[in-house]
């Protein structure tokens, strides 16, 4: 190619034509994946805490650097297979989903594990502390 032929703003116009296409062909491969991704947290068994905390950091990093969205803008985690817990503990500790042994992954980051007995235990303790303690006569 005869480059002294080609102007300054030809030449530009031809490198954001390929950057645009080779982010098009990135963001599809990232978007492949993260919708096998969904599929698996969607149908998640329930076996492993770990496995499912891996899975849902995976899409939240994903997400994030390629379209600085948050997982809760993008999947209903309600609908994430769990074993039943009180409306009550999941809004108050953010429980995203609790596996057959009862070890659930929780807080603001979706990143935290603990037995779900221990989260009630907690709840309990915090709740009754806030209780009005009885005045002695």
């Amino acid at each position: 190619m005869d480059y002294d032929s080609i102007n300054s703003a030809d030449m530009a116009e031809q490198a954001l034509a390929q950057a645009v296409d080779e982010h098009i062909e990135n963001s599809k491969e990232v978007i492949d994946h993260i919708e096998k991704l969904e599929v698996k947290i969607r149908s998640w068994n329930m076996e492993d805490i770990k496995e499912f905390k891996a899975m849902i950091t995976e899409m939240r990093a994903l997400l994030q650097k390629h379209f600085q969205v948050q997982i809760e803008n993008f999947m209903n985690m309600n609908r994430i297979p769990s074993t039943k817990v009180p409306d009550v503990l999941k809004k108050t500790y953010r429980i995203v989903g609790v596996d057959k042994r009862g070890y659930a992954l929780y807080g603001p980051e979706m990143d935290k594990i603990a037995h779900i007995n221990k989260i009630t235990e907690h709840y309990k303790q915090k709740t009754s502390a806030c209780q009005p303690q009885p005045t002695k006569k």
